[in-house]
């Protein structure tokens, strides 16, 4: 399976048929969201920024009533939680998307947007509250949408809640910022120790046999999906540095600073001092 057929663009929105009853939603190159639909339901994996309006663009996809859970508590996956009523999230990162953000980062936050924004948005009402209901979840949680399930297996690392969706159906692994094919970000202040993250992909590839492809929050979205390999690269990389056999570059982020080492498809920004 390589690259997108049916590729439309809506306000905000550019998004691609993936097959299987499966869209990639392009939040204007700043992060991917996903729509997975089954027989009765379909989901909605993160809300991005909330520039555009979400709903909308889900209706004109697919008439079905609608499920939303965010792949972790980071504000480019969650500023458009606003727009609906309930969103899931797994109970350790739920704490992070209680409150709305201040005036002060919502003002921040848009000045780096890519403009022109679109005519519906409005700074006076963007990302101003939260869903009336978050739904705390954890391992082992399922998303039933009628012929389709698909399985929260946590993955502790980016953040300490941070969840990926096995689609046994479609044999989608979808991974959040946990896998991307760029530098995966492990440097933060919530961010769990390297080898606790290399534990919890270890215990990842025990499911690699029920997918395929790799479905992430991040990245080219021409160059999807990404081959499952990519979580073995993540693993062994990671082993290098645990073991000493590599040590990372001087990275600095707007997040912070860390070391990053590249593994070829795939690489890691870290703090030496939680390895």
């Amino acid at each position: 399976m390589t690259g997108y057929s049916d590729l439309r663009t809506a306000d905000w929105f550019t998004t691609r048929y993936l097959g299987h009853e499966t869209w990639a939603i392009d939040d204007r190159g700043r992060d991917l969201m996903y729509l997975v639909c089954g027989q009765e339901r379909c989901l909605l994996i993160d809300t991005g920024w909330g520039v555009g309006s979400l709903p909308a663009l889900v209706a004109s996809l697919t008439p079905l009533p609608l499920v939303v859970v965010n792949s972790h508590g980071h504000p480019d996956h969650t500023f458009g939680n606003y727009q609906f009523d309930q969103v899931h999230i797994h109970q350790a990162d739920e704490p992070f998307v209680r409150t709305p953000p201040s005036d002060a980062a919502r003002r921040r936050i848009v000045e780096g947007l890519p403009k022109p924004l679109p005519a519906s948005f409005g700074l006076d009402t963007w990302a101003t509250s939260v869903p009336g209901s978050l739904v705390p979840i954890q391992d082992g949680y399922a998303f039933d949408l009628g012929g389709r399930t698909l399985q929260v297996v946590s993955l502790p690392g980016h953040t300490s809640g941070s969840i990926c969706l096995l689609d046994r159906q479609a044999r989608f692994l979808l991974t959040g910022d946990s896998i991307h094919s760029g530098a995966i970000w492990l440097h933060l202040e919530r961010s769990l120790p390297l080898r606790q993250f290399h534990d919890n992909l270890r215990r990842l590839q025990g499911f690699a046999g029920e997918f395929d492809h790799i479905l992430p929050a991040h990245g080219d979205p021409q160059a999807l999906p990404l081959p499952k390999s990519t979580l073995d690269d993540l693993v062994s990389g990671i082993e290098s540095i645990l073991d000493g056999r590599l040590v990372g570059q001087e990275e600095k982020t707007f997040a912070g600073d860390g070391l990053r080492c590249d593994f070829g498809s795939c690489g890691i920004v870290y703090r030496p001092d939680r390895l």
